[in-house]
């Protein structure tokens, strides 16, 4: 979806604020979102824009023991190396499945269009639902090097995916970067899948949107554990969600 109206990158922002987006979209569109801050900033905008349509909602609580469940299906996945089944509802029969596609669409339009003619609310963007959760995305000059990570503060982890770890005789070590510039260890990760670190109490303080994550190749026995013996090879800034 873009028009002269509305680029392609306003497009994706308005399509991500609304949840629209799926699968290798939204894959785009997240990692866009954590690297480019003008786009995160108008993602946040169309946010704003479209909160006003949300005001006649009650909010609702989300079921007790969901977070579980969803990290039981992500190591279920990853322990069987594939994809969880989805579950399918057909449409009762053409026409019917016909209508309701073009009442999404029409709906969908209706609400990018009122999005568009609406003046922009002078509000201040609302708080993050969940301050307790931050991500990141770290990457760097080794070619195919990808890592992806998630902090959850009601559980002091952080999962590291590694994607792309060349082979080496040094060992992959992760660490926090406050704003004071002074790294702090955070753990070694696997060279692939997902890694579970038990983030120490004294760096729980630095999880904000004010550090970076760096990933360095060091000796299998640390020179110094408290500070890196290598320059970085990826990195990339924590984001609240």
């Amino acid at each position: 979806m873009s028009s002269d109206a509305m680029p392609e990158r306003s497009a994706m922002a308005a399509e991500l604020a609304l949840g629209l987006l799926e699968g290798a979209e939204r894959a785009t569109a997240l990692r866009l979102l954590l690297s480019d801050a003008a786009f995160a900033a108008e993602v946040d905008g169309w946010r704003a824009r479209l909160a006003p349509l949300y005001d006649g909602f009650a909010d609702i609580a989300a079921p007790a023991g969901l977070m579980e469940r969803i990290d039981g299906l992500i190591d279920a996945e990853e322990a069987n190396d594939k994809p969880a089944p989805i579950a399918m509802i057909a449409p009762r029969n053409a026409a019917s499945g016909w209508k309701a596609a073009t009442f999404a669409a029409s709906a969908i339009a209706a609400v990018l269009a009122l999005a568009l003619l609406w003046p922009s609310p002078s509000i201040e963007p609302r708080p993050a639902t969940n301050p307790d959760m931050a991500v990141a995305q770290l990457t760097g000059p080794i070619d195919g090097l990808l890592l992806t990570a998630r902090y959850d503060g009601s559980t002091s982890e952080m999962l590291v995916r590694v994607e792309g770890m060349p082979v080496t005789e040094t060992e992959p070590e992760l660490w926090i970067v406050p704003a004071d510039g002074q790294p702090r260890r955070l753990g070694r990760l696997m060279r692939g899948g997902v890694t579970r670190i038990a983030v120490p109490e004294g760096h729980r303080k630095f999880i904000d949107p004010l550090s970076n994550l760096i990933l360095t190749m060091e000796p299998k026995v640390l020179p110094d554990p408290d500070k890196p013996s290598a320059p970085a090879v990826a990195q990339g800034r924590l984001q609240r969600i």
